[in-house]
């Protein structure tokens, strides 16, 4: 799989910026959650590939599974208490919610994003602020698509500034617990993480939010030559 995203890097980003101008002028409805459940399947399995080759088949799937619950436990406690990210609520676009708090592909869906910042970058508190400046793109389009909002929408296009500073605070926690994790981290988690923007960044593009598009740019020129050097 790895080989495949080193060989075919262009084309899939063209399908990924095509996906973008398609979900931008029709976004999807709650009743067809299933098509957002599988396009974070789609995202997550080259992560749960690269993560059961990396630390064999129990290592990798206890990894995937202490992080799926660790963000979904995360996320329920925002969703009932507000912290870390503000008060906010998720649609049932993603599929229906867990005891109301939080939907269920939320266990797949940060996963990609926090072990594709370890893979770019050896130094813990760089992996933290790449996962924030993620979230700069990402939570800007989910907002749009009516994925998710806040009771209080904030200045970001809805999102408001705590939401950063939880980023900070839970990308932190996990960063430190995956200190002892071998190193390197498969570079397939960072070529993963560059398609990721891809697509995010096109979202905000076709749907004409300047500033968090302009922001996966610069991140996708800065982390290009990534894409390749990483092993």
């Amino acid at each position: 799989m790895d080989e495949a995203l080193l060989r075919y890097r262009w084309p899939l980003a063209a399908l990924l910026v095509i996906a973008g101008l398609g979900l931008a002028n029709a976004p999807l409805r709650p009743e067809v959650w299933w098509v957002s459940a599988l396009a974070i399947l789609v995202f997550s399995t080259p992560v749960i590939v690269g993560a059961v080759r990396w630390l064999g088949p129990r290592g990798g799937i206890g990894l995937l599974v202490a992080l799926g619950l660790y963000a979904l436990v995360v996320e329920s406690v925002a969703v009932a208490t507000g912290l870390p990210y503000g008060r906010f609520s998720y649609s049932q676009v993603l599929g229906p919610p867990l005891l109301g708090l939080a939907p269920p592909t939320v266990l797949l869906a940060w996963t990609p994003l926090i072990l594709g910042a370890l893979a770019m970058t050896r130094r813990a508190w760089v992996a933290v602020v790449l996962l924030v400046a993620v979230d700069l793109v990402l939570d800007p389009a989910a907002v749009l698509l009516g994925f998710w909002s806040w009771d209080e929408p904030g200045i970001y296009y809805g999102v408001p500034l705590i939401n950063f500073f939880g980023w900070v605070l839970s990308g932190g926690i996990a960063v430190l617990a995956l200190r002892r994790l071998p190193r390197p981290v498969p570079g397939l988690f960072a070529r993963n993480l560059w398609l990721v923007l891809v697509f995010w960044s096109s979202v905000n593009l076709w749907s004409g939010q300047w500033l968090p598009a302009a922001v996966g740019l610069v991140m996708l020129i800065v982390l290009a030559p990534r894409y390749r050097r990483v092993p």
